[in-house]
């Protein structure tokens, strides 16, 4: 598998995307690890400060892309809320059947 990291992509996370995109899956971080917690790749130096037993309540952090100028168009609200979905797939999701 071939593929190159943009300048700036912290040492940290590149090492956590190659031990994941690992072709034979028995290979790849956490393939080995018992149970369902995945702990190899919870004690992985990118999640390093992570509390991983109160996650639920933590404020996630700001994302935001390498690029030196960006800013949000003022008609768009950060998320994925109903209202994103909807413009993203131009229907109602409380009329969808499952």
């Amino acid at each position: 598998m071939e593929y190159e990291f943009p300048d700036g992509f912290p040492a940290d996370a590149k090492d956590l995307v190659k031990k994941l995109l690992v072709l034979n899956h028995t290979q790849r971080i956490g393939a080995k690890d018992e149970g369902d917690t995945y702990e190899s790749i919870r004690r992985h130096p990118f999640f390093e400060g992570i509390d991983w037993e109160n996650i639920w309540d933590q404020t996630p952090p700001t994302i935001s892309p390498n690029l030196e100028e960006y800013s949000v168009p003022e008609h768009l609200e950060p998320g994925l809320g109903k209202d994103q979905i909807m413009r993203l797939w131009e229907f109602d999701l409380s009329t969808s059947r499952g």
